[in-house]
């Protein structure tokens, strides 16, 4: 992590973090989409025991980071109701 001195610097690598974060975020969706054809049963796309365990694995890792715990859950949360949501969608759209 860099320090940075000035508003120029810090965009920039605002924006070197986004570059890396993206793809990430697009094969998770892939991932995510997989899962949405393997499922047999619409019933099994929102898994409650599987959301905490993701939800406290990255918890676990931000606070290994000395990260904010709060931040990392909320943005967790969100992106689990997003990928759920999709993976209906993805479900729903398949002929069975």
């Amino acid at each position: 992590m860099k320090n940075c001195d000035n508003m120029k610097e810090i965009r920039e690598e605002i924006d070197r973090v986004d570059t890396l974060i993206v793809p990430l975020l697009l094969e998770r969706l892939n991932y995510i989409a997989q899962a949405g054809h393997i499922k047999l049963d619409r019933d099994t796309v929102r898994d409650n025991w599987r959301i905490e365990d993701v939800v406290s694995k990255a918890k676990t890792s931000g606070a290994v980071l000395g990260g904010d715990t709060k931040y990392i859950e909320d943005i967790y949360r969100h992106l689990i109701e997003w990928s759920i949501n999709h993976e209906f969608d993805v479900w729903d759209a398949i002929e069975r």
